[in-house]
């Protein structure tokens, strides 16, 4: 794996879709080997099963869920030891 985008998520059913669409279309053309890890912060909203049809959809997206909010700094900390 060349690159790995952590993007930690909280609430945010409305962006989601439009994030990963802009992001693969920034990372695409540099035909480099990427993944993009998001970090459901433990949303009370959407967030989660968008996600969730995104990942099935797309064999570059990986999702963990925290079981809570802890924060971002918590989220990014599991993306990265992930």
């Amino acid at each position: 794996m060349t690159l790995s985008v952590v993007i930690p998520l909280y609430n945010e059913e409305e962006n989601v879709r439009l994030l990963h669409e802009s992001l693969r279309n920034a990372l695409d053309p540099l035909n480099q080997e990427y993944e993009l890890l998001f970090v459901d912060d433990g949303s009370t909203d959407r967030t989660l099963p968008i996600l969730e049809e995104i990942q099935a959809q797309d064999n570059k997206v990986v999702v963990l869920s925290l079981r809570r909010n802890f924060g971002q700094t918590a989220a990014f900390a599991a993306g990265f030891d992930f």
